[in-house]
């Protein structure tokens, strides 16, 4: 037993060094990249397939960017989370144990949905059943330590060994990412790219993917909320029978900002067990002084759904877009999103890597 859990230890070590090397090396390439985000007031609509009006151009990302874009912007809060989980089994903290299991879960499983929905080349198919199974290792460790401490050993060792293999196939994902370019060729966009140098209108800012923890106004449960991933375009589309399809205005953009809430539990002693995330009108997009606001929901699109305030019951998580119409030549590294939770105001920093 000593031996398996060592070699859980030594795999996981050895993955998370890989994993990083990994995504720094790649996350420079996918930032620029570009996917579809939901036009604001005073865009042009038209039906999908149809000729864009006025002689509008639309942007879109291809799905093998999208993928690399994932998997790049997934690898460090995966890492994160599972370290966190470790440590708080080798301190034998039960609470955080717990919480960091439902979040480990409820973030691979949405970033399964994303991967599983994409149009990938024969080529990239390889990263993305990588990125697929090292999900379902992270997401089976996660369900593992749910059940909280103390635990058998042998559920213990086997967490650990989901852990670990779940860290080899990220680094496979990644590996197969960097080896091949999306569709065997370059694309070349002019767009907002991701520049390295932050703007110091926020110096404490979070990273993309970090979390912000919060109680409802008595005590009685806890949430977390996480901005996760940003993407561009001019074009988008909702869902339904009758899509139609937007593009932004001259000189603008699309900026879609991806949110996650998480509900971690009930701690008091009353019978409300419910938690209200944050309204769209918390949220501001903040850059070189000006300040955004975001669309109204649009519900369900071909990109996911939306980002609405709800209220949360145990263990539930809401995961959906922010959508902005903003100027094309928008830096995101000076770009911060602020949300206004009770008393509280935290900000993640748009630019660098996650």
């Amino acid at each position: 037993m000593t031996m398996r859990r060592s070699h859980a230890a030594v795999l996981l070590a050895a993955g998370c060094l890989g994993v990083i090397l990994s995504a720094l090396l790649l996350f420079p390439a996918v930032c620029a990249m570009i996917s579809p985000a939901l036009p604001a007031e005073g865009g042009n609509a038209s039906v999908p397939g149809g000729e864009p009006e006025n002689g509008t151009f639309f942007l879109s990302a291809t799905d093998d960017e999208r993928l690399k874009s994932l998997v790049a912007g997934a690898s460090i809060p995966l890492l994160e989370l599972s370290v966190a989980q470790i440590h708080a089994l080798h301190t034998h903290d039960d609470a955080a144990l717990r919480d960091q299991a439902v979040e480990i879960v409820s973030f691979t499983e949405s970033l399964r949905s994303d991967a599983a929905v994409l149009e990938v080349s024969p080529e990239n198919e390889s990263a993305r059943s990588h990125f697929i199974a090292a999900l379902d290792e992270f997401a089976a460790a996660g369900t593992l330590l749910s059940r909280g401490i103390p635990m058998n050993r042998s559920v213990t060792e086997d967490a650990l060994d989901r852990l670990a293999l779940g860290t080899e196939r990220l680094t496979d994902a990644l590996e197969a990412c960097n080896r091949l370019p999306a569709n065997g060729s370059e694309f070349v966009l002019d767009s907002p790219v991701f520049n390295a140098a932050p703007a110091p209108e926020f110096p404490d800012a979070r990273q993309l993917g970090e979390r912000f923890r919060y109680d409802d106004a008595r005590g009685e449960n806890s949430a977390s909320l996480v901005v996760e991933r940003v993407t561009w375009s001019r074009t988008f589309w909702t869902s339904g029978t009758k899509p139609v399809q937007y593009s932004a205005g001259p000189g603008m953009s699309y900026l879609q900002v991806a949110v996650r809430a998480t509900h971690l539990g009930h701690k008091g002693s009353g019978v409300n067990t419910r938690i209200q995330t944050p309204a769209e009108s918390a949220f501001t997009l903040h850059s070189s002084g000006a300040t955004y606001h975001p669309l109204a929901a649009p519900g369900p699109t071909n990109q996911g759904g939306s980002y609405s305030r709800v209220l949360l019951g145990r263990n539930e998580v809401l995961a959906g877009y922010l959508f902005f119409e903003v100027p094309e030549d928008l830096d995101p590294a000076g770009a911060y999103i602020k949300v206004t939770i009770g008393k509280e105001s935290p900000v993640w920093r748009l630019g660098g890597t996650p």
